[in-house]
């Protein structure tokens, strides 16, 4: 799995950026989080299972089939006022409506993905089972301390790229991301009496190396390898990403909807207005000049973006079009999706059993 964006960097975190053949974040720092970044840079080799799914968003008004029911987010370009309420009040007022629809929504394929409690369940499967077989090679101290279910901490509205425009005045596009109370991380070493050199350690845990260590066989892919494979036995490859590659596919077919190219035209159209030239919201946020330390025009930029999404009713159109194409391919894949929740079952149970093993 290719690395994933986390920490104050995190501009692009998306959910397009998630899995292997998905695209590659950003290479470039939001300018007010040049300093103390967190990419995790080099988790391919501890190839877990996928600690999240797309983050879930859609309309708080869905149908249990998955229907849109449509919630008016819109700001007008000329707000009437009464008494003593101000423009700055009723932006606040639509971003609040944007975001608690956002955040009181779920999208038709999270009924098929793992709950967070079970995904916890097979990542410290996986940790236990690495930790029992790295200490055969007499490395101890990995931590397999049982791990708390994860939540996505990305806010939802980062999915359409919205951030609320109180913190894009004051951050730009870079608005930091909530720290999580705990970061789902892989075994490390502590590295005390081992007596493995750095070279060995690495054959131990993903099999590059020696394939031999203290006159024990590593195995194939090393311990996680192993670890993985166990979790998966009885389970067809790669299965564990199908509702993740669906949720992409949707996601890349609900962007060519014509609805949302004619939202992409609108919101254009206000930002021309306001004195900006983007032909799409993708373009302002990864604009190349955010990437120059110093340069006053990001906040500027993002407060325009943020206001203009609400007056076009841009998270509107594209939670509405993204959940008709779930609802597609949940029609289209019927059969694989089932499939799906009876391979979860037994990775469940291969879980279950891994966790009982004791040294």
């Amino acid at each position: 799995m290719a690395a994933l964006c986390q920490g104050p960097r995190d501009r692009c975190r998306r959910p397009e950026i998630r899995g292997s053949s998905f695209r590659k974040c950003l290479d470039f720092e939001p300018k007010a989080h040049r300093e103390n970044n967190a990419y995790v840079h080099d988790v391919s080799r501890f190839r877990l299972l996928p600690l999240a799914v797309l983050a879930a968003v859609a309309l708080s008004g869905c149908q249990a089939s998955g229907t849109a029911v449509a919630v008016d987010t819109t700001l007008t370009a000329s707000p009437v006022l009464s008494g003593r309420q101000t423009v700055g009040q009723t932006v606040e007022r639509a971003t609040e409506k944007a975001i608690r629809t956002l955040d009181n929504a779920i999208l038709p394929l999270n009924v098929f993905a793992p709950t967070p409690e079970q995904q916890a369940r097979l990542v410290n499967a996986v940790r236990h089972s690495v930790a029992l077989c790295t200490n055969r090679f007499e490395m101890k101290g990995y931590d397999d301390t049982l791990l708390p279910p994860q939540r996505d901490m990305t806010p939802r509205a980062r999915r359409y790229l919205f951030v609320d425009p109180g913190l894009a005045a004051r951050y730009g596009y870079a608005v930091p991301l909530p720290s999580p109370s705990q970061q789902q991380k892989p075994p490390r070493s502590a590295r005390t009496d081992t007596g493995l050199t750095p070279i060995e350690e690495q054959a131990v845990l993903n099999g590059q190396g020696p394939k031999t260590v203290r006159g024990i066989r590593v195995p194939e892919d090393g311990c996680i390898g192993a670890a993985n494979r166990r979790v998966m036995e009885g389970v067809p490859p790669d299965v564990e990403f199908l509702v993740v590659r669906l949720g992409m596919q949707a996601y890349d077919k609900a962007l060519g909807d014509p609805r949302v190219k004619a939202v992409n035209a609108a919101w254009s159209a206000c930002m021309r207005r306001a004195g900006y030239t983007y032909p799409t919201p993708v373009k302002a946020w990864e604009d190349p000049r955010w990437r120059k330390q110093g340069d006053t025009r990001e906040e500027a930029t993002a407060v325009a973006d943020m206001r203009c999404k609400l007056q076009v009713n841009y998270l509107t159109v594209r939670l509405t079009t993204e959940i008709e194409a779930q609802q597609t391919m949940i029609k289209a894949h019927g059969p694989e999706l089932r499939a799906f929740r009876r391979h979860l079952r037994t990775r469940l149970a291969n879980a279950a059993a891994m966790l009982g093993e004791r040294p």
